[in-house]
C-alpha cells in the first residue's frame, strides 16, 4: 500500500507510552478549565468509579450517601468530617493546612546538607515535617548545589538527602495503612548465610564465564551505556574486552582498515588527542573536513580504554545531530573496528536502535541524549562524552551545554570532548573557561568552484525571461512583487553588464532573467546532463530545500531523455523523513558504467560521507524555522545558508580525486552570507524547551536560557511560557502541573502531548492516537516518485469531505486491518515459499483493499 508502516509504528510507540494514563489522568489541578466540562467530569465518573455517588466504597467509612460504586469515598459523611465536595468548607481546609507549613531556615539546612556531604553518613532522612511543596522545592535546590540528590516520601512527610540517587518509592518510608511491603530485619546468622549463598552464586557464574570462547556473546552482561551490574567481575571483563580487540586487530580486514586509518589527518594526532582528554574535562576540536574526528577519536578513547584494562567501566556517548548520522558513523566505526554493528559499537535513534549489553560506545542523536537527562540527570556511569557538530547551533546542542557546563563540577571524572567543523571553535572555548583546543587538518582533493555566471557561460544554458520591456525594468518589477530578503535586494541592485562585462550576452541575459526566489529546477537538470555529457566519472551530489524539490526534480530527470536512461544513471532521493533502510542506499557504489546522482536536502552537508561524490551542486538554500515573536507566528521556509554551510558543501566532493561545486547563485551573493547560521534557539518557538527545564529542575526558564551561548529573546521565552500556562502545563508560579508532568515523559509538541492525554480521558484515544503519531511523527503517505498519481488518488480515497487528521486516521486504521487479515490468512493456509511470496503482490493488496471496501 501507499503507507509508510513507521509510521503506523509510531504510533504503537505512542501508545506503549500513554496506555496507563486513562487510570492516573485524575489529579489535574483546578487550573486546567478544560476538565471542568459536565462531559469531562461524566467520563471521569465513568472511567475511575463505574458506580453512584459515595456509598458503600471501601474509602467511605462510615456515613450517609447514596450508591454503591467501587471505589466510592462516601457522600455526605464519608471519611468522617471531611467535606472536600464542599467549596467553602475545602478552602478553609486549604487555608487550614497552609497555615500548617513550616518556613525553612536555609542557613540551618545548608549546614546540615553540608555535614551530610563532608560526614561519612550514606543520608539524612527527615521525618514530620511539613515545609510544603514549595519548602520541598528549595531543600531540593540547596541538595543539587551541594552536588547531593533529593526526594521527598509518603506525601511530603519523609524527606530524604543523599550521596547516591534516590529511588520513586521507598517501601521503608510508607506508612500508607495496607502496605504489604516492608522492611525485612534478618538475624546477623541469617545475613552471612545469605552473603555466603550470593558469593557462591557469583564464582559458578564467573567460572562458567572464563570456560566459554571469547566472543562477545560469552562477555558477561554490562549495561550498553549506563548500568554496571553489581556481581560483574570488572577486571576479567576488561581482560576479555582486550584480548577480543587485540584478535579483531589480526584480521586481514581490519589490517585493511588500519591502514586506511593511518592515511587520515586524525590519526597522526592519536597520542597529543589522548594526552589531552586524560589532562582536561573538556577539550575543544576544531576538524576540517575529512580529517576523520568523527569516526576516529571516539575509536582512540575506545581503544585506549580496553588496552589500559579500563573497558569493564568504559561508556563513549557520541551525539549527532540526524539520524542518518548517527547510523551510518556507528556502522563505519565498526567495520573499521572488525565486528557487527551493536557489539561494542551501536547507535540509538528515535524509535530505531542497534545495541546491546556489551556496548561500549554509543552513537545517537541530541534528542535521544536529552530524553535520557530526565532519567539520569548526572549521566551516571558514563565516562566520555563527546559532542559532534557543535558548530550547528542546533537547539538540542545548545541546550545540552547549558546542562553540561553546570554538570561538570558535580562530575570530575567526565571527560567532555566538543567537534565543531569551522573556524569559531574559539566561543566554545571561552564558554568553557577557556578549555583548550586542539585543530586537526583536513585531507581532500582540490575542488574547483564555478558560481553561476560561471555555470551559465560553462553549460550555456538561458534563463527564460519574463520581461515585458527593458531588462532593467523587469527587474525592478519583479522586486516590487516578491518579498525578498538583503541578500536577493543586493544582487537586484547590481548593474549586470557593468560587473559581468568578461562574459558572454548570453550569460549576461539569463543573470538578468534570473531571480533568488524560486530555484530554476530546469537549471539544476541542465547542470546535471552537462556533467554527464562532458565530465569524467564521479556520483553527483545537488543539495536541494526539501521534498518537494526532490520530487520535481527526480519528474523532470525520468522525463528526461538523455538522464532518464536507468541503465546509465542511478538516481536517490535523500531526506529525513524517509526510512533509515532506504538512506543507506546512498552509501553503496552503483554498478561499472553506472553514475550516481544523489538529489539530498542539508541532512547530507555534514557527518555523512559519500566516498564517490566527485560533483556537488549547491543551490545555497536550505529550509530553516523562523519564529516571530511580535506576532507569535512560526514558519518553515528556504533561506540562504551560511558560509560555514556553503564550506561543508564544498567539503563533499574531492573526497577521493579533485572535485567540482558547481554553486547555482551569484558569487556576490555568496561573499555577502554571513558567516555562520543564526542558532536554532533564536529563530523557533520554545515551549517544549521550557517544558523540557521544568521537567527537570533546572530552576526559572528565563534565568536557565540566559545561561547559553546566545541568549533567546526575553520575549520569546515569555510567549513560550504564556501558552504553557494556557493549556494548563504550567500554574501561575510557573510550576509543573499535574498536566504538565504527563506532558514531559511524551516526545511530543505540548499542544500534541496534550491532545493525546485528553483523548484518553474522553475514551476516544485511539484515533487521537492515530493522528497525533501522524502529525508528529511524519505523514503517514509516501510519495513515490513513479507511482505520483496513484498515491494521490489513494489519499483522495480515504479524504472524502473530512479533514486531513481524520484522512490519517482513516488510512492508518485501514493499513492496520489489513495487516492483520494478510497474517491470518498466512496462518490459516501455512503459505510457504513462492504461495508466501505471490500473497505480498500489489495485486493481492489491491484485492484485499476492494474486500474490505465492500
Amino acid at each position: 500500500m501507499l503507507l509508510h508502516s513507521s509510521a503506523c509504528r509510531g504510533s504503537h510507540v505512542l501508545l506503549a507510552s500513554c496506555s496507563n494514563i486513562s487510570g492516573r489522568f485524575l489529579h489535574f489541578p483546578s487550573a486546567s478549565t478544560p476538565l471542568k466540562t459536565l462531559g469531562a467530569l461524566r467520563t471521569l465518573a465513568a472511567m475511575s468509579y463505574r458506580g453512584g455517588r459515595g456509598g458503600g466504597g471501601p474509602n467511605s467509612h462510615r456515613g450517609g450517601g447514596r450508591g454503591g460504586g467501587r471505589g466510592g469515598r462516601g457522600g455526605g459523611g464519608g471519611r468522617g468530617e471531611e467535606r472536600w465536595w464542599d467549596p467553602q468548607w475545602r478552602a478553609e481546609r486549604l487555608r487550614q493546612k497552609q497555615r500548617e507549613v513550616e518556613n525553612v531556615d536555609e542557613n540551618e539546612w545548608w549546614n546540615r546538607i553540608g555535614q551530610l556531604r563532608e560526614g561519612t553518613q550514606q543520608e539524612l532522612v527527615v521525618k514530620q515535617r511539613n515545609f510544603g511543596r514549595d519548602g520541598q522545592n528549595i531543600l531540593a535546590d540547596m541538595a543539587r548545589r551541594q552536588g547531593l540528590y533529593f526526594n521527598a516520601y509518603n506525601k511530603g512527610k519523609a524527606l530524604v538527602f543523599s550521596k547516591v540517587p534516590l529511588p520513586d518509592y521507598r517501601a521503608d518510608l510508607d506508612e500508607r495503612h495496607g502496605s504489604t511491603q516492608k522492611e525485612i530485619k534478618m538475624s546477623n546468622q541469617i545475613e552471612r548465610r545469605v552473603e555466603d549463598l550470593l558469593s557462591r552464586s557469583k564464582l559458578s557464574t564467573n567460572d562458567s564465564a572464563s570456560s566459554s570462547n571469547v566472543s562477545m556473546k560469552a562477555l558477561p552482561s554490562a549495561s550498553s551505556s549506563v548500568e554496571r551490574p553489581a556481581d560483574i567481575d570488572k577486571e576479567k571483563l576488561s581482560f576479555q574486552l582486550r584480548d577480543l580487540q587485540n584478535s579483531r586487530k589480526m584480521t586481514p580486514s581490519a589490517r585493511s582498515m588500519q591502514s586506511f586509518r593511518e592515511k587520515l589527518p586524525a590519526f597522526n594526532m592519536r597520542e597529543g588527542f589522548l594526552k589531552a582528554v586524560a589532562a582536561n574535562q573538556v577539550l575543544v576540536i576544531s576538524g576540517e573536513t575529512g580529517c576523520g574526528k568523527t569516526t576516529q577519536l571516539p575509536q582512540f578513547i575506545l581503544e585506549e580504554e580496553i588496552d589500559n584494562l579500563r573497558g569493564a567501566d568504559c561508556s563513549i556517548i557520541c551525539t549527532q545531530p540526524r539520524r542518518i548520522s548517527a547510523i551510518s558513523v556507528a556502522a563505519r566505526v565498526a567495520s573499521e573496528r572488525g565486528e557487527e554493528l551493536g557489539e561494542t559499537v551501536g547507535y540509538q535513534i528515535r524509535l530505531e536502535s542497534k545495541r546491546s549489553a556489551q556496548t561500549r560506545l554509543l552513537f545517537c542523536t541530541t534528542g535521544v541524549l536529552l530524553r535520557r537527562l530526565v532519567q539520569e540527570p548526572d549521566f551516571v556511569g558514563v565516562s566520555h562524552l563527546l559532542v559532534d557538530e557543535i558548530h550547528e547551533r542546533g537547539m538540542n546542542e545548545d541546550f545540552l551545554i547549558i546542562i553540561l557546563r553546570d554538570l561538570l563540577p558535580r562530575r570530575p571524572d567526565l571527560r567532555l570532548v566538543l567537534m565543531s567543523a569551522t573556524i569559531n571553535a574559539e566561543l566554545f572555548s571561552k564558554y568553557f573557561g577557556d578549555a583548550p583546543i586542539m585543530h586537526i587538518p583536513g585531507f581532500t582533493f582540490p575542488v574547483t568552484e564555478f558560481f553561476l555566471e560561471d555555470v551559465l557561460e560553462k553549460t550555456r544554458y538561458k534563463i527564460k525571461s519574463e520581461r515585458d520591456s527593458s531588462a532593467g525594468s523587469s527587474r525592478k518589477k519583479r522586486l516590487s512583487s516578491v518579498k525578498s530578503d538583503p541578500l536577493s535586494d543586493l544582487f537586484e541592485d547590481i548593474d549586470i553588464d557593468k560587473e559581468y562585462g568578461n562574459y558572454s550576452i548570453t550569460t549576461r541575459q539569463s543573470l538578468e532573467a534570473w531571480s533568488a526566489a524560486e530555484l530554476d529546477l530546469s537549471l539544476v537538470e541542465n547542470t546535471i546532463e552537462y556533467i554527464c555529457r562532458y565530465e569524467a566519472e564521479g556520483a553527483i551530489l545537488v543539495f536541494l530545500t526539501g521534498w518537494d524539490e526532490i520530487s520535481k526534480l527526480l519528474d523532470k530527470i525520468k522525463g528526461n531523455t538523455f538522464l532518464g536512461s536507468s541503465n546509465r544513471f542511478l538516481v536517490l532521493p535523500l531526506h529525513g523523513s524517509m526510512p533509515t533502510v532506504n538512506q543507506r542506499e546512498i552509501f553503496d557504489r552503483p554498478p561499472t558504467n553506472m553514475r550516481k546522482i544523489v538529489l539530498a536536502t542539508n541532512i547530507a552537508e555534514s557527518s555523512i560521507t559519500i566516498d564517490d561524490v566527485v560533483y556537488v551542486i549547491d543551490c545555497g538554500k536550505a529550509k530553516e524555522t523562523s519564529y516571530d515573536a511580535l506576532n507569535k507566528l512560526a514558519c518553515l521556509l528556504p533561506s540562504w545558508i551560511s558560509k560555514a554551510s556553503t564550506h561543508q558543501r564544498r567539503g563533499r566532493a574531492g573526497r577521493v580525486q579533485p572535485g567540482f561545486c558547481y554553486r547555482l547563485y551569484p558569487k556576490v551573493i555568496h561573499d555577502a552570507m554571513p558567516q555562520f547560521q543564526l542558532p536554532e534557539i533564536l529563530r523557533t518557538p520554545l515551549q517544549e524547551l521550557c517544558l523540557t527545564i521544568k521537567s527537570l529542575q533546572l530552576g526559572a526558564v528565563s534565568s536557565f536560557l540566559a545561561k547559553s551561548l546566545q541568549p533567546p529573546d526575553p520575549l520569546s521565552v515569555k510567549n513560550a511560557i504564556e501558552l504553557l500556562k494556557t493549556i494548563g502545563a504550567l500554574d501561575d508560579m510557573e510550576e509543573l502541573t499535574s498536566l504538565g508532568r504527563h506532558l514531559c515523559t511524551l516526545p511530543l509538541d505540548p499542544n500534541l502531548g496534550k491532545m493525546l492525554l485528553m483523548g484518553s480521558v474522553f475514551q476516544c484515544l485511539d484515533p487521537v492516537l492515530t493522528i497525533a503519531a501522524a502529525l508528529a511523527y511524519r505523514n503517514p503517505f509516501v510519495l513515490p516518485i513513479d507511482r505520483k498519481e496513484e498515491a494521490d488518488a489513494v489519499k483522495r480515497s480515504f479524504a472524502g469531505d473530512s479533514c486531513r487528521h481524520i484522512t490519517s486516521m482513516a488510512a492508518i486504521s485501514r493499513w492496520f486491518v489489513l495487516s492483520c487479515v494478510l497474517g491470518f490468512t498466512r496462518m490459516l493456509y501455512n503459505v510457504k515459499g513462492e504461495e508466501r511470496g505471490r500473497l505480498s503482490t500489489p495485486k493481492m493488496w489491491e484485492k484485499w483493499t476492494f474486500i474490505l471496501h465492500q
